[in-house]
């Protein structure tokens, strides 16, 4: 018995090793461009589960009474900082909601449920009320679509969103911006041919300020539906059939990841001329432990990592199952809520957050 006893433990000692260095390993991910090294990409996926695992054997180990618990939890010490992008504890503080803050709501639609994947066709008109009773300022939208006519036209959307302007891509299922503020300029930024991805910006008057709102939808990893019935499956024969779909669905995971970096550092550049304070809003398809948020978020908040609570999955699909929409700001503002909210009409949670200006933006 005193042998298999310490077969195992040395087992797990082993095995907390890897773990604890797979974790540390993951904290590069933000850091290294997955064009250079792709591979790394993947520590933003599977960070939150070496994270459960290092905690898992933290507990275990003390309940042992045995000193190799700070393997483990060194391991997530180290790492601590990024902690916030995973998870909030903002129990306490009541949210601020003034009269003159500036609400806004980023939601990616999915074209309104236009293949009908709800298998209900009260769907759009739900997507619709539920952006309507956010009472939201300004609304982002990814893959939206609109129609010459009836509910999704665009007389009845400015209408429900109780909006005085508005602007949207020049591509199908792209993006738009409803606001109830005048819109003195807007744009796009352009990617490369071959990018499904988009990103406008508007400038937007409020009383006598100009602040920029971004709405960036970026690169999707394109996984079909025999990708993600693989992933679904209970059975592995790792055959060669089963090989050459892990071999499509890591390509395809290569090329949103280096595709996306690229992507965030010509949004960055972009970001860095704006003239005026800003505000980010939008679908990143990668998680707050990647290298495009980094990127993109540099010197930012997250309205996140200020106001939210517990564990924010805003993606309600199979892959990758976690917060992929941001809001995020510059310091001319301060957060004063942040709220997902829980309706499936769509495969991403709306998100709602209040802002402030808490200093003096220029006119």
């Amino acid at each position: 018995m005193n042998i298999v006893r310490n077969i195992l433990h040395k087992a797990l000692v082993i095995f907390s090793l890897i773990f604890s260095g797979a974790l540390l390993l993951t904290y590069l991910t933000p850091y290294i461009s997955p064009e250079k090294f792709w591979p790394i990409a993947f520590g933003g996926l599977v960070y939150p589960y070496l994270l459960g695992i290092n905690f898992l054997f933290v507990c275990y180990w003390i309940i042992r009474k045995k000193w190799s618990f700070l393997l483990p939890l060194i391991a997530i010490l180290i790492g601590y900082q990024h902690l916030s992008n995973f998870a909030q504890f903002n129990f306490s503080a009541k949210p601020e909601h003034p009269k003159e803050a500036i609400k806004i709501l980023t939601y990616n639609v999915r074209s309104f449920d236009k293949y009908e994947w709800t298998k209900d066709p009260k769907t759009p008109n739900n997507i619709l009320k539920t952006i309507s009773e956010s009472d939201a300022d300004i609304i982002c939208l990814q893959e939206f679509r609109f129609t010459l006519s009836g509910l999704l036209s665009l007389k009845n959307l400015k209408q429900k969103t109780a909006s005085n302007a508005y602007f949207y891509s020049n591509k199908r299922n792209g993006t738009a911006i409803f606001s109830k503020y005048p819109i003195l300029h807007k744009g796009e930024i352009r990617f490369a041919k071959g990018n499904l991805c988009d990103a406008i910006y508007t400038d937007l008057l409020i009383g006598s300020k100009t602040i920029r709102v971004y709405n960036l939808h970026l690169e999707s990893n394109r996984l079909g539906g025999k990708n993600y019935a693989f992933i679904n499956k209970k059975e592995f024969n790792a055959d060669e059939q089963e090989l050459e779909e892990i071999k499509d669905i890591s390509t395809r995971l290569r090329q949103a990841f280096q595709r996306r970096a690229t992507q965030a550092r010509i949004i960055r550049n972009h970001i860095n001329k704006s003239p005026y304070p800003i505000i980010i809003c939008g679908d990143f398809n990668d998680t707050a432990f990647s290298y495009t948020y980094h990127t993109i978020k540099g010197k930012l908040s997250d309205s996140f990592q200020e106001k939210g609570k517990g564990i924010s999955t805003t993606y309600t699909g199979d892959f990758p199952s976690f917060r992929i929409d941001y809001v995020l700001h510059d310091e001319h503002f301060s957060c004063l809520s942040y709220k997902r909210i829980k309706k499936e009409y769509s495969d991403h949670f709306p998100v709602f957050s209040e802002f402030k200006f808490s200093k003096p933006a220029k006119n």
